[in-house]
């Protein structure tokens, strides 16, 4: 593990707010200067390929990265743009044929709810 990806994952474990790469970036680039955010960017994407983080990509935000990589859901908020874990079962069992063809295989599932109104929105005035 190189100094790169051992700060990349000091950075990321154990936050909630699932941090963009930009957001990772100014805070790497604080521990250790010259960085690159193409090097937070590839030291990001082998953390993943690891299972020590995962990718929280939805149409419409920017990519997100995750330190917690059990099976669980998010809740995007549209208004702050928040992002939080939705506890929850692992979505298992076959599909329907009508969802894939038969004999397809389900690698992983996610659900991302969208709403507005998180705890993290700033209050109204």
């Amino acid at each position: 593990m190189t100094i790169q990806r051992r700060t990349v994952l000091e950075v990321l474990d154990g936050r909630l707010d699932h941090p963009t790469v930009d957001v990772l970036f100014d805070e790497i680039s604080e521990r250790l200067p010259g960085t690159s955010k193409a090097t937070v960017y590839r030291a990001l994407e082998t953390l993943c390929e690891f299972g020590l983080a995962q990718r929280v990509a939805h149409p419409g935000s920017a990519v997100r990265f995750d330190p917690n990589v059990e099976p669980h859901h998010h809740f995007l908020c549209e208004a702050c743009g928040a992002m939080s874990d939705v506890p929850g079962d692992e979505l298992s069992g076959e599909l329907p044929t009508w969802v894939a063809g038969p004999g397809t295989i389900v690698r992983e599932a996610s659900v991302t709810f969208r709403g507005t109104s998180c705890p993290r929105c700033p209050t109204p005035s």
